[in-house]
């Protein structure tokens, strides 16, 4: 009766009842291990219990061999506005909003989807020193499309992309000075710069080389920032000081051609106590490019606890929706994701996704 209603009404999420359980072989735990005999009860599309019994007279979705997962983030994408993130004539946009260029009807969003991608952040690109407000989006909303969920994090960046001849700045000397004068002269305004500058509102800065890395953590201790960076290649020159100034960091994305130099800087940054990310680059890559990239940081010295957290519970921490998604934990949105093994292991397939509670018919979702 529930998947003819799904076809009837042609979306893509298939309806399910108020309240109802999920049982499975095994969970994947906030630590980002994992644990025998998961059960976890859902009522509203919300996590309310984990563990226990089933309550009498609940549906229970069974998955005897699978294993849940929250559903996986994404925290640096381009999904459904690749394209349409820069605006090159002025290096200053802090009023920008990813959430405007967002495209709801992306075919590449309902793939990434079907990959376990439940979330993903829209980040402006890297042309501009202050590119302006990111969004958060969950992959499928109530009416089967994606629904942007919150702004998330102001997006800047020290990117050699940014220095262009005919605009300031034109040296990274110059943006630094420029992104000083803009965070003094921010003062108490409610806009996206102002509640940056006041430590109100996080922010994820592009630094691609270790010089950028210090600038940028010498710019948070300064003006009391919160930040995180995104960081690939000098990990082992800067991972004591991103772990004393406790800052996060995104690295990726990883495919099996990275560099050993990239590839093991997850492992370095963990093993120097960072919190560490690992993006997906939707939707230039692969749509399980999420799994792929912990599987390669896995390879190359990551713990799988840890790269388990890496693409879950840690991007939601630094996009500032951990409230809600990234664990599998009461109050938190029932945003899960019953792989057939290990997420780690790519010979693992997806075998069911929940929305909000909400089962995504993954066969209509095509």
């Amino acid at each position: 009766m529930l998947a003819a209603l799904a076809v009837l009404l042609g979306g893509s999420a298939l309806l399910c009842a108020d309240e109802f359980v999920i049982s499975a072989r095994g969970l994947i735990d906030a630590a980002g291990k994992i644990q025998d005999a998961a059960l976890v009860l859902v009522r509203d599309g919300k996590i309310v219990r984990v563990g226990g019994d089933a309550p009498k007279g609940v549906r229970v979705a069974k998955f005897p061999g699978g294993v849940l997962s929250p559903g996986l983030i994404d925290v640096r994408s381009a999904l459904g506005a690749f394209g349409q993130l820069s605006e090159r004539a002025d290096a200053r946009q802090p009023g920008a909003d990813a959430r405007a260029a967002l495209d709801r009807h992306q075919p590449r969003i309902a793939q990434a989807l079907r990959a376990g991608v439940t979330a993903f952040a829209v980040l402006p690109s890297d042309d501009n020193l202050v590119g302006g407000r990111s969004a958060v989006v969950r992959a499928s909303g109530a009416d089967g499309l994606p629904q942007v969920l919150a702004a998330g994090p102001l997006a800047l960046s020290l990117s050699p992309r940014v220095f262009m001849p005919d605009r300031e700045p034109v040296s990274r000397v110059g943006a630094l000075h420029m992104l000083r004068s803009l965070l003094r002269a921010a003062g108490d305004d409610e806009d996206a710069l102002g509640q940056f500058a006041a430590g109100k509102l996080p922010g994820i800065i592009t630094t691609p080389s270790a010089a950028d890395v210090l600038a940028a953590l010498s710019l948070a201790s300064e003006f009391k920032l919160k930040l995180a960076l995104i960081h690939n290649d000098d990990a082992r020159k800067v991972a004591a000081q991103l772990a004393e100034a406790h800052a996060g960091v995104i690295v990726g994305p990883y495919d099996f051609d990275a560099t050993v130099r990239e590839a093991t800087a997850a492992g370095v940054l963990e093993r120097a106590g960072v919190a560490v990310a690992i993006a997906g680059g939707l939707p230039t890559a692969a749509a399980d490019t999420l799994r792929i990239g912990a599987a390669v940081a896995v390879h190359n010295g990551m713990t799988p606890a840890a790269a388990r957290r890496a693409i879950t519970i840690t991007p939601a921490k630094l996009l500032g929706v951990d409230s809600l998604l990234g664990s599998i934990q009461p109050k938190h949105s029932a945003d899960l994701v019953v792989f057939s093994g290990d997420p780690l292991d790519l010979r693992s397939r997806v075998i069911a996704v929940f929305v909000a509670g909400r089962r995504i018919n993954l066969e209509s979702n095509r």
